[in-house]
């Protein structure tokens, strides 16, 4: 039996004529090549190319949204504990990291002053929160800008009182780089009255390299620098060039 027979046989066994199979298969394929052609057709071309150069602008435009609100969390929230200079819990027991400051770490020189001054500060005091496009760090930390209010009921900016007294250093990392040109104003007034570290801070007058990632600038000699990739590294005339684009020294080489 043929192929043709055999279809003929079993649709007529299923109650469908081979000429209905044929019609539903001629229908089924007309729909398709329905679809194709219209969405061929030259206002579709056209709708689609629309969408793809508007898709850049509207992203354009939900960035510019996030970036100038200012979301700030305030109210009942204090500061129960002060873990250093630039880390605190609050009374709701998350965990805030200031945003785009850097302060010592245990072991280090200044570690316990910042802790301390950071404690004068916020210890015990209702807290105003403002935060940036990226909420939390890898270890799940709230990154914030934070304020306070003094003696005198001035409202006081937690991270610039910290990098203008000299207990901390501008660490810049995008896109929380909302208040970045004003904690390198305060560090610039902090280096030149040597407030703080700068008292003890040395930068060195040699050229020194960075990585446009990490934010942090090496003497050339140190082992972190060296694993910087050619593309990412930076060269700068000196530490100070490199201070004043917001970028820290190195912990371990301290150039």
């Amino acid at each position: 039996m043929t192929n043709l027979g055999l279809e003929n046989w079993q649709g007529i066994k299923k109650g469908i004529s081979l000429r209905q199979r044929w019609q539903q298969a001629f229908d089924g394929r007309y729909e398709r090549m329905a679809w194709r052609r219209r969405s061929r057709s030259p206002l579709r071309r056209l709708q689609r190319r629309w969408l793809l150069a508007l898709l850049p602008l509207l992203l354009l435009i939900v960035w510019i949204q996030r970036w100038h609100q200012k979301p700030a969390l305030s109210g009942a929230l204090r500061v129960i504990k002060v873990i250093d200079g630039d880390t605190v819990v609050l009374s709701d027991g998350s965990t805030v990291r200031y945003i785009g400051i850097d302060t010592p770490e245990r072991g280090q020189p200044y570690y316990e002053l910042a802790k301390n001054f950071n404690q004068r500060l916020v210890q015990g005091k209702s807290v105003e929160l403002e935060l940036d496009l990226d909420r939390y760090d890898r270890y799940g930390r709230l990154l914030a800008y934070l304020f306070v209010r003094d003696e005198n009921g001035r409202r006081v900016f937690v991270n610039a009182e910290m990098v203008g007294s000299g207990f901390a250093l501008v660490y810049t990392k995008p896109p929380n780089i909302r208040y970045v040109d004003l904690l390198v104003q305060r560090q610039k007034e902090a280096q030149k009255d040597r407030r703080g570290l700068w008292a003890v801070y040395r930068p060195s007058l040699q050229p020194v390299i960075a990585s446009r990632n990490a934010l942090i600038f090496h003497r050339p000699d140190c082992p972190l620098g060296r694993r910087i990739r050619p593309k990412n590294r930076l060269l700068f005339a000196n530490a100070e060039e490199a201070l004043s684009k917001g970028y820290r020294p190195c912990r371990k080489c301290q150039p």
